[in-house]
């Protein structure tokens, strides 16, 4: 079912209410009063020795040339012959995901109707970025560690300890869970830097009324993208949930994608509803063409048969195999789209220009890409985004105690 929601709406209201509460109440953190938070998280990324056993660190999974997502269908786990069952998704604009809803839609013919959106990881099963940092040190299939003690142990031993050390406090160092905390706030404030979301693609020129940005095959993707390829009615080409479109609605779907080892659920089995069995939130857009390969489980290996899998799907079944969860897949908005051969080559060109030229422009010798200048700060920005869970997260009972030694609140 295509939907055509007043989230647009919702997200300005939500923009002037943030904007209004400002006024009146900014509460800061610990990692707003010191400027070292991000560079600390940005340590704890590339630190090889907090899994067990030692060897995978987030950028392990998230590589930078590939718009920090994985080039292989699913990622090996710390643990030899353990690996994950999705695909890793990319990091670029992940901050900005809006955080997990269950909200009011229009369908095109007007009915009302309620869907979930948002949330971190595939099912939305995060709320934000805090929540979502956490779950992959003690995944037995990712980083394996056994316990928060063990992540305080290991970070107190880290090459940074002591600069992290310097950053906290003598307090906040020597308590698990209050370590842990700022562990994974360190590496919240990584992930909203400047870097990850710089707006730096062709299509932000274009739509910023620069027309010569795209050339004309990509003009005429454009126009399959808006209409007979419905590419644009899950991943929005005006602004949503930000100020500037994340190419996504975030939405739900089953798009009956070729099964790949054991069943997920996904949405379904967090909700149990099992009409939503299958479902997975839709991705970013942005550098999709750096994110090979394609779909919640990394079965489809590249973007022109991703098209083709839209286009053809219901028509050739025997090409993509059986699906996990036949049932609820969506056969009103996909899979018998009659697009042409020249219509799927434009649609692909189209999505190179979805490349944020920062990204390009990694080098082999460069870890991370270049922060594009003018983008705003963290801080000019923070009433807007949308991670805040760390501030009543059941994970951390009294970790908000105030006194001149602990700045958690």
């Amino acid at each position: 079912m295509t939907f055509c929601s007043r989230r647009a709406d919702r997200a300005i209201l939500r923009f002037a209410l943030c904007l209004v509460m400002g006024l009146f109440y900014v509460r800061l953190t610990a990692a707003d009063l010191l400027p070292t938070a991000a560079e600390i998280g940005k340590q704890i990324f590339l630190d090889t020795s907090l899994s067990q056993p030692k060897g995978q660190a987030c950028i392990s999974c998230h590589q930078p040339k590939h718009a920090f997502a994985d080039p292989r269908p699913v990622s090996p786990g710390a643990v030899a012959g353990r690996s994950g069952t999705r695909n890793s998704p990319s990091l670029m604009y992940a901050a900005l995901i809006p955080g997990f809803v269950y909200e009011e839609v229009l369908t095109n013919d007007g009915t009302e109707i309620f869907a979930h959106e948002g949330g971190l990881f595939y099912d939305g099963r995060a709320q934000d970025l805090f929540q979502q940092v956490q779950q992959p040190f003690f995944d037995p299939n990712e980083m394996n560690l056994p316990d928060r003690a063990t992540l305080a142990e290991r970070i107190r031993k880290a090459s940074y300890a002591e600069e992290f050390r310097s950053v906290v406090g003598e307090k906040i160092w020597n308590d698990d869970r209050k370590l842990n905390y700022h562990v994974f706030r360190a590496l919240v404030e990584f992930l909203q830097e400047p870097m990850f979301r710089p707006f730096d693609a062709r299509i932000d020129d274009y739509l910023a009324g620069k027309k010569d940005a795209l050339s004309e095959a990509e003009l005429r993707g454009l126009e399959v993208f808006r209409n007979d390829g419905k590419c644009a009615d899950c991943h929005f080409l005006q602004p949503a949930n930000w100020s500037k479109p994340l190419l996504s609605d975030f939405g739900y779907d089953n798009l009956g994608v070729p099964s790949r080892g054991k069943k997920d659920p996904g949405l379904g089995g967090r909700t149990k509803d099992p009409d939503e069995l299958g479902q997975f939130r839709a991705p970013s857009l942005r550098n999709v063409a750096l994110t090979a390969p394609y779909m919640h489980n990394g079965s489809i290996a590249t973007l022109k048969e991703v098209v083709e899998f839209y286009n053809k799907r219901d028509a050739d079944l025997q090409r993509w195999g059986p699906t996990d969860y036949p049932q609820t897949v969506n056969h009103d908005d996909m899979g018998k789209l009659g697009l042409t051969d020249q219509q799927i080559t434009d649609v692909v060109a189209l999505m190179y220009a979805f490349t944020d030229r920062t990204l390009l422009r990694v080098s082999d010798k460069q870890k991370f890409p270049a922060t594009k200048p003018g983008t705003p700060r963290t801080v000019e920005i923070r009433l807007l985004l949308p991670g805040w869970t760390h501030r009543q997260h059941p994970d951390f009972p009294g970790v908000f105690d105030h006194d001149a030694n602990d700045e958690s609140s």
